[in-house]
């Protein structure tokens, strides 16, 4: 029986199962539970969005349980002792070609390559990991984390990889032998507000800037920045301005607060590094003013709800005012790119279309899983995205589908006492370093638990998973 965590989390990982081996000091066992599930316990632990902590019980008594800095622990800790690993299956023959080295494609092929297909990955830019590597600053996720994983997952899987190439027709990888092809390289082209000016100097779109940043590039920005939009992106782009020298920055979003599509703790860091924001407010348009740009805004209400399930914002008439600045940072949506000649269907945002069961595109032996599909989601859903790409892959070329791992013995754990016999015990906080420290050298802002604090932390578990079982 699933607990409401493990049921919450996209890539289905037994969240009470490892917290009660951390609880027991048993970090390699914990680390390999949560391996049985995804490749990337490491990136997850610092990165993930966590709605497994949403739907914690422990959350009705005090706080929920702290899973992804707990994953955070384990991965750090557990990878220092043994580490378990199923071997790959006999060579099947199958040749299959992965476009996008980001999370969903590198996922898909770690099992697929585990299923003994010999796994070609293409990647159009010089190093791996997609949206893990040019999207995510390394202040929330340091490059040897990914470097790290993404070698185990060639290792683990065999898996060939082709770098600075660029895929213009899946008709060509079909012709050359591949048995099947997935197509997964993310959603990195911005999106557009079709509004006058945003075009001109100093105006920049968010994904080309935290690209060109988290390559090490250093790019001026000027000392008042302004970044339009509220999702992670955003959040990213208003903290890596802070630190490329911008002394104010502010996010102009045209909903509510509450509204925003980035986590809370991403907005609260923001906040306390410096980041002003700006709420039910929208730009008009972009001016050039004599020594800066002239951001022209007009401030919103709350309309009736949309397609979104959120209220619309209406612009207010006679609301109009403007904010002089020396940049503006564009971050109102990313969608997919789509190849020459694609050969498969597309929806009218660029998403690729597929068979909601098999992940099929309209091309035969074309598959497509993650941001590509869905448009820009989280590195979880990505990686869920991408096992379920390798069961449908797998069962085409006439495999079973089954990639399931059991790399943790199932042990048998004593029942948690019920809700309403816990004492409150508030959540072991998660340490953070200084913003003001964080943001002159760049480097990381959560410390990380150290093992007493974990082991209190995951000793919090109501283990509601076992409880369910004996109902």
């Amino acid at each position: 029986v699933k607990a409401p965590c493990s049921h919450t989390c996209p890539a289905g990982i037994d969240v009470p199962r490892y917290v009660r081996y951390i609880a027991a000091g048993r970090y390699a066992d914990a680390l390999d539970v949560i391996r049985e599930k995804i490749p990337f316990p490491s990136a997850c632990g610092y990165i993930c969005f966590h709605p497994c902590e949403t739907k914690c019980r422990r959350g009705q008594l005090d706080d929920p349980i702290a899973v992804r800095a707990l994953k955070r622990f384990v991965a750090e800790h557990g990878v220092r002792l043994r580490k378990k690993r199923t071997p790959r299956a006999k060579p099947t023959g199958k040749h299959i070609a992965v476009v996008g080295s980001g999370p969903a494609g590198l996922t898909a092929a770690y099992y697929l390559g585990k299923r003994g297909h010999q796994i070609t990955v293409f990647e159009r830019n010089p190093e791996l990991g997609g949206t893990l590597r040019t999207g995510i600053p390394p202040f929330r996720l340091p490059r040897e984390v990914i470097d790290r994983e993404i070698n185990a997952i060639k290792k683990a899987g065999g898996i060939r990889i082709r770098r600075n190439v660029s895929v213009g027709s899946v008709n060509k990888l079909l012709q050359k032998g591949y048995d099947a092809v997935l197509l997964a390289h993310g959603a990195h082209q911005g999106l557009k507000m079709g509004i006058d000016g945003e075009d001109a100097p100093g105006v920049f779109d968010c994904l080309n800037l935290l690209k060109r940043v988290n390559s090490g590039e250093r790019v001026e920005l000027g000392n008042t920045v302004a970044v339009i939009g509220g999702g992670s992106s955003a959040m990213d782009s208003a903290r890596i301005a802070l630190r490329q020298g911008a002394q104010k920055v502010m996010v102009v979003y045209r909903r509510t607060r509450n509204e925003m599509p980035a986590a809370d703790e991403e907005v609260e860091e923001a906040l306390a590094e410096g980041v002003a924001m700006e709420f039910l407010v929208s730009p008009v348009r972009i001016e050039q003013g004599k020594r800066a740009l002239v951001l022209k805004c007009v401030r919103m209400k709350q309309g009736p709800v949309d397609t979104s399930g959120r209220r619309r914002p209406v612009p207010t008439e006679g609301t109009e005012f403007d904010r002089e600045v020396d940049s503006v940072i564009m971050a109102v949506g990313q969608t997919p790119e789509t190849m020459v000649n694609a050969g498969y269907e597309v929806d009218g945002q660029g998403r690729i279309k597929v068979d909601e069961m098999t992940l099929a595109t309209s091309c035969r032996g074309v598959f497509a899983a993650g941001d590509v599909v869905t448009g820009p989601a989280s590195v979880i859903e990505a990686i869920a995205a991408g096992r379920e790409a390798a069961r449908a892959i797998d069962r085409f070329l006439g495999g079973e589908g089954r990639i399931e791992e059991v790399l943790a013995p199932l042990e048998k754990g004593q029942i948690g006492g019920m809700l309403e016999e816990q004492e409150v015990q508030p959540r072991v906080e998660i340490p953070k370093r200084p913003a003001t420290e964080r943001i002159a050298d760049g480097g990381l802002v959560e410390l990380g638990y150290v093992e007493e604090a974990a082991v209190a932390e995951a000793g919090r578990c109501l283990r509601c998973d076992l409880e369910a079982m004996l109902e």
